[in-house]
């Protein structure tokens, strides 16, 4: 059996989805380059080494009161030194660390007192110990490498993070003048250097519970020989300066408290790493390989969602647990494992797959529904056609009852027009007028029923429900008789005698839906209310006017003032239509009134019409109303009631 090969279609979204997928883990590791350390930083302080480090851990730091003492300022003074390691001694620590590099010599009397204090020492006493990589000279790294020979070492040198400089990291352990060299805190402990090898170990701060960096106990370093010496007893004793703008470090609770809360003494860096060292406690950062298989695996998985035919919702709310379910395994994997992975790179790639693939579908959605438009838009309605492009609109057969108002019209004589010019022009002529006449229906929103010939056919209030239908359709009505009366006018400057557009409104039930069979069907309104705007348009050629709209349409418009025309009678029926005429801002005030009295005596049989209608066409002679009802009543007729022959 031959296999079927994938559908253009089909191969053509696996390849954008692979681009975007490629793409988007691109573009969130690029982003989060600088972005993530910081993110993990402040999770790490806020959720780890909440309890206290071990209390055993002191800091005597030298500040700027203990300089103030000193005979100057640099080197520390060296007699100084060995009478504070003397003194911490004696009370017994478990060991004492000098985060001082002795990287030159100063008074040979005071230089030899300290190195015999440190000989002299019950405790082991570690020495900060640096070379050329930490960047010291070559006649510095020879002097601390001479000066520490044969006694314990620590590196005391940082490691900064290249991005931010934030230390996060322990030193790495190395070989250096034939020594195999481990970190200050390490050196400390008297651990072994295999845990300082890996490059991925990071310093797990203390935090004193509320993200801020725990305050170990601290005491001055020129006040230790006021204090009792069994303060120190099972301590570890780190000696430090403590000076502003010197050998002070970013670290990761800048994320949470800013740079100054958040940047500490080198010794207080080490006596955090201690704590971590006494402590056991063990953190790894996720090599930059893994960052990018887990940000290629979150990615992936989420454009797998999106390739899925699955509605909006769906997705949105599949990219959220896949994001949600990342977040709680790499907390649990931060807590109970120690190892720390990236917390923004893999949910920013899912979320740019998401973001693009759904802008691309959009792109698709507006395409396919501009097509839809294009292809339909000649034959429908604008208001039509927008529901089926969005997916709204149902092409199946049946209908629903729906108040609507609907607007008929129609082009007095033009089959006379047609006999007597070649057809070429009459089709320009009819096409140029059904054009303006289309535009007019669609520009107010209304949905194009049909046209016969030079009719249009037209409503309001479906497929969209319009409150305002009623007075949508006397405006276009009289949009439709003012460029009609201007089109008519321009055509006989040329010799073309077009005739007047006649309009009908009527506001009323109809059922409204796709009629017809199963293959060829219309969208259009059926029932009386079009029946009735038809014969309202009819009823224009009787009255003499271009625009007749019910008493329906008449009492919804409160926008449009309105003059009564007369009650109708059309052919087949038995009941009257109470017609209206639109007044516009062209109608003279005196005039109306006038033609509203003599309307109103002539429908309540009262003397005095007829001398209204005069007043009124004194005032307005071309007032055809006016002109009708005073024949009618110079013929003996009485009442408003007209009674039509024609349909």
């Amino acid at each position: 059996m031959r296999r079927q090969r994938p559908s253009p279609a089909a191969r053509r979204t696996v390849l954008i989805g692979g681009l975007v997928f490629l793409l988007s883990v691109i573009a969130a590791l690029l982003i989060t380059t600088r972005i993530e350390p910081s993110v993990g930083d402040f999770v790490l302080t806020r959720t780890l080494a909440t309890a206290a480090p071990p209390a055993e851990i002191v800091i005597v730091a030298i500040d700027e009161d203990t300089l103030a003492k000193l005979p100057y300022r640099s080197p520390v003074d060296r007699g100084f030194l060995a009478a504070l390691i003397a003194r911490i001694d004696s009370g017994r620590p478990l060991a004492i660390g000098l985060d001082l590099l002795v990287d030159q010599p100063s008074e040979p009397q005071k230089d030899a007192a300290l190195a015999a204090a440190i000989v002299a020492a019950e405790a082991p006493v570690v020495l900060g110990y640096g070379d050329q990589q930490d960047g010291l000279t070559a006649r510095q790294a020879d002097h601390v490498a001479r000066f520490a020979a044969g006694r314990a070492i620590g590196l005391v040198t940082l490691r900064r993070d290249e991005v931010d400089g934030v230390v996060r990291r322990f030193p790495l352990s190395r070989e250096s003048a034939g020594r195999q060299l481990t970190s200050f805190a390490e050196a400390l402990a008297g651990t072994l250097p295999s845990d300082s090898e890996r490059p991925t170990r990071r310093i797990v701060y203390r935090n004193d519970g509320a993200g801020g960096p725990f305050a170990f106990t601290r005491y001055p370093a020129h006040a230790v020989a006021l204090l009792p010496p069994d303060w120190f007893t099972g301590k570890y004793v780190l000696i430090g300066a403590d000076l502003p703008g010197l050998d002070r470090h970013g670290t990761p609770f800048i994320a949470g408290q800013g740079t100054a809360a958040g940047t500490l003494p080198g010794v207080a860096v080490h006596a955090h790493m201690l704590a971590q060292v006494l402590a056991g406690d063990r953190l790894d950062a996720a090599a930059p390989i893994a960052g990018l298989g887990l940000a290629a695996l979150v990615a992936g998985l989420a454009t797998i969602i999106f390739l899925v035919p699955l509605a909006p919702a769906v997705r949105i709310a599949g990219i959220a647990a896949l994001i949600a379910l990342y977040l709680a395994v790499a907390y649990s994997l931060l807590v109970d494992v120690g190892v720390q992975f990236p917390l923004l790179g893999p949910p920013l790639s899912a979320v740019f797959v998401g973001v693009a693939l759904a802008f691309l579908n959009w792109v698709q959605d507006r395409r396919e529904r501009r097509f839809i438009q294009n292809a339909f838009s000649r034959y429908l309605s604008p208001a039509l056609v927008e529901r089926i492009a969005a997916r709204e609109f149902d092409l199946a057969l049946g209908g629903e009852k729906r108040m609507v108002t609907c607007v008929f019209t129609d082009l007095e004589g033009f089959t006379g027009l047609s006999e007597s010019l070649p057809p070429a022009e009459i089709a320009a002529i009819l096409n140029g007028y059904l054009d303006e006449i289309c535009a007019l229906f669609t520009d107010a929103e209304a949905t194009i029923d049909k046209i016969v010939g030079d009719a249009v056919v037209g409503f309001f209030g479906a497929p969209m429900a319009q409150d305002d239908q009623a007075v949508r359709a006397v405006d276009l009505a009289l949009r439709l008789d003012a460029f009609s009366e201007s089109h008519r006018k321009a055509l006989a400057k040329d010799g073309i005698a077009l005739g007047v557009t006649r309009i009908g409104v009527h506001k009323g039930e109809a059922i409204v839906g796709n009629f017809g069979g199963s293959r060829f069907f219309d969208y259009t309104a059926i029932g009386d209310t079009v029946n009735t705007a038809a014969r309202l348009e009819g009823a224009n050629k009787s009255l003499g006017t271009r625009i007749a709209v019910s008493g329906a349409v008449a009492a919804a418009d409160k926008t449009h003032d309105f003059r009564p025309a007369a009650t109708v009678v059309v052919r087949g029926r038995s009941g009257g239509i109470d017609c209206f005429a639109p007044l516009t801002a062209a109608d003279s005030a005196e005039a109306v009134e006038a033609y509203r009295q003599g309307y109103q005596l002539m429908r309540d049989g009262s003397d005095g019409a007829a001398a209204a209608f005069n007043r009124a066409l004194a005032l307005n002679p071309a007032d055809s109303l006016a002109k009708l009802h005073l024949e009618r009543l110079h013929r003996g007729e009485k009442g408003a009631t007209l009674k039509l022959e024609e349909k």
